[in-house]
């Protein structure tokens, strides 16, 4: 069976119900993802937001099953349109991610080898994406170069004989972008695609990113810790906090009225221009993933988490408008 085979609901591009992650190392097990569940409709813009350490790349690299070799799916289920990928084979697997997903990961230097050249790179994941045509090399050189020139690469022809080291953080982002585009026919997953670049061209890589999906009618899966341009680049939000999701709403809902603690807290830290810098801040530490607490994960940080039931009871998911959910005793009660 191939992937144009299975039978498409335009609501449901991917659901994640229930995923459950693990890492090991020599000593400790670490919980990273906790009953996680999402889903993303055909066309939308969905971004993920949380602390640095909350599972959101551990979710993305899920989906992809791209996870390092001491991480583990314990349980849940992530469907394809209509496919299990935990229960999927391989052939089916590989070629959703040839001909379906493309993912931009955080670090470009990371995921570009500084000895082979950028058409090297370009034409390798082109062949991967198009292995059953019949494409000559010419043909694939020719994609490769309109990919770059999508990505607003000046001098496309000059980049493509060049090595990763030769190249500014802000082409080499471009040219990860492009590699990305080239299997991304249906769902971008953009992990943090702006670490390490200063403002200036963070704003213009989220920009680029934002026309190439509209422009190529993608969904997008989006984390990134620039508030702004979540609100202004997503449809709807899910908070995540020590590998769980709290929070789930419209963008401009989320962000006009926060309803759990943590991202109301998570506003509030964040810095503002022409506004001095907040004296709000999260008290505690982060979690410590290899004994996490009972009852709510948040409890130990939030202002209001001194009671009974936040201590000992995981909260369940609280429908507080028809789309939106939290995931908070106090709207529980």
């Amino acid at each position: 069976m191939q992937v144009s085979d299975l039978v498409f609901d335009a609501n449901r591009l991917l659901t994640v119900k229930n995923l459950y992650v693990k890492y090991k190392s020599y000593w400790y097990i670490y919980h990273v993802l906790n009953d996680i569940s999402i889903n993303v409709g055909l066309g939308e813009k969905i971004g993920i937001i949380g602390e640095s350490g909350a599972g959101k790349t551990t979710l993305l690299k899920s989906i992809l099953q791209v996870l390092p070799i001491n991480g583990k799916i314990t349980s849940g289920e992530i469907f394809y349109r209509d496919v299990n990928l935990l229960k999927c084979s391989k052939q089916i697997l590989l070629e959703i991610r040839r001909k379906r997903v493309g993912m931009i990961f955080q670090d470009p230097l990371a995921a570009l080898n500084p000895v082979f050249t950028i058409k090297d790179h370009l034409l390798e994941v082109l062949r991967y994406a198009n292995e059953t045509a019949n494409i000559d090399k010419s043909d694939l050189i020719n994609i490769a170069l309109d990919l770059l020139r999508d990505t607003l690469i000046p001098d496309p022809e000059r980049i493509l004989n060049s090595y990763p080291f030769q190249l500014s953080g802000g082409m080499r982002q471009r040219i990860v972008i492009a590699m990305a585009l080239a299997s991304a026919r249906e769902l971008l997953l953009a992990d943090e695609p702006t670490t390490n670049l200063d403002v200036t061209i963070q704003a213009q890589i989220l920009k680029l990113i934002g026309e190439l999906v509209e422009k190529r009618g993608l969904s997008m899966i989006l984390i990134s810790h620039a508030l702004g341009l979540i609100r202004k680049m997503t449809e709807r939000v899910y908070v995540m906090y020590g590998g769980n999701i709290i929070e789930e709403a419209p963008t401009f809902k989320l962000f006009n009225e926060p309803l759990h603690p943590y991202t109301q807290l998570l506003f509030k830290t964040a810095p503002k221009i022409l506004e001095p810098l907040s004296s709000v801040e999260l008290r505690g530490n982060p979690l410590d993933y290899r004994n996490l607490p009972n009852g709510c994960v948040f409890h130990p940080r939030c202002p209001y988490g001194d009671s009974e039931v936040c201590r000992k009871v995981k909260p369940h998911q609280v429908k507080v408008e028809k789309d939106r959910t939290v995931y908070c005793h106090i709207y529980g009660s």
